[in-house]
């Protein structure tokens, strides 16, 4: 996985989402790791997509179909160093 691309796909919820409103996501081979986040958005979805037409199909045909999600961002990012389990955590 690294020096591929991959996405990060923000999502803002609408009011009332239950905790568990991602999980279908989880299916999807693209999806490699889901976070609650803080801030302007609600979650992050973590995506090794092949190009951006591929993203774009899992946007709108996975996420945006989701009945609780009230808007989205993508971000395109690069590995450069993943330090893995080696870290130390705070």
């Amino acid at each position: 996985m690294a020096n591929q691309w991959q996405a990060w796909v923000h999502v803002k919820w609408k009011p009332g989402t239950p905790e568990n409103a991602w999980e279908s996501w989880a299916k999807n081979g693209w999806v490699k790791g889901v976070w609650s986040t803080t801030g302007s958005w609600d979650a992050m979805v973590w995506v090794d997509a092949k190009g951006w037409d591929d993203l774009e199909k899992f946007v709108w045909k996975e996420v945006r179909t989701n009945q609780w999600v009230e808007r989205t961002e993508t971000t395109w990012a690069k590995q450069w160093w993943w330090g893995g389990d080696k870290q130390k955590t705070a």
